[in-house]
């Protein structure tokens, strides 16, 4: 079900993780395109990194610009300051949804954060790009191969789940697995710059 665009979410053909680490080791237990690999996403990955030539196997791009195919989906984990300008560059390449991880915006309760955010809402203002966070762990959606911990489980079930905190979810999930509870779709969003509770939860309301 792509129910109201938002299909696309959980279920990306291309992922582009810009901030990827250059430092093979470092990103192969906790970086986003190994997390990616280690739980068996099928989709093209491609990181994103200008001081890598290849990053766990993959060829890497100086920017998301760079990539010659399209990009459904990209991560941007660097730090605040940079993100505006990144976030520019998703939307120059179409980019249909952006998970921002990085923290430092409106959840820092300073005005150079919640200056930065705003910023983030006029870069897609107008634009067909939608924003899961700032601030946030994004999705695990074991049938596509997305997972914020690649120890989580595989298995699908009829749960979904919408939350604002990540940190909560990483102790629930393998909770309700240890009793046989198992998820559809789940979503930590953050700062909720663009993608909401509500928008979310009339997704699922309607996703089989």
């Amino acid at each position: 079900s792509v129910g109201n665009g938002l299909g696309r979410i959980f279920h990306p053909e291309s992922v582009a993780v810009i901030g990827a680490s250059a430092d093979e080791q470092s990103e192969r237990w906790t970086g986003w395109v190994g997390r990616l690999q280690q739980f068996d996403y099928k989709g093209r990955v491609y990181p994103i990194n200008p001081k890598a030539p290849q990053i766990l196997g993959l060829k890497a791009y100086a920017s998301v610009l760079d990539v010659p195919d399209e990009v459904d989906y990209a991560i941007i984990g660097v730090r605040a300051s940079l993100v505006p300008a990144l976030l520019r560059e998703c939307v120059s390449k179409k980019v249909k949804v952006v998970h921002i991880y990085s923290g430092g915006f409106a959840d820092s309760g300073k005005d150079a954060g919640k200056k930065l955010q705003q910023e983030l809402a006029e870069v897609i203002k107008g634009s067909e790009t939608r924003v899961i966070g700032p601030n946030c762990l994004g999705i695990y959606c074991p049938s596509t191969g997305l997972s914020f911990n690649p120890a989580f489980s595989r298995r699908s079930g009829p749960v979904a789940v919408v939350s604002q905190t990540g940190a909560a979810l990483v102790r629930i999930l393998p909770l309700a697995h240890s009793r046989g509870i198992h998820f559809s779709k789940v979503i930590s969003y953050g700062n909720a710059l663009d993608i909401d509770s509500p928008e979310l939860l009339e997704y699922m309301a309607d996703d089989p």
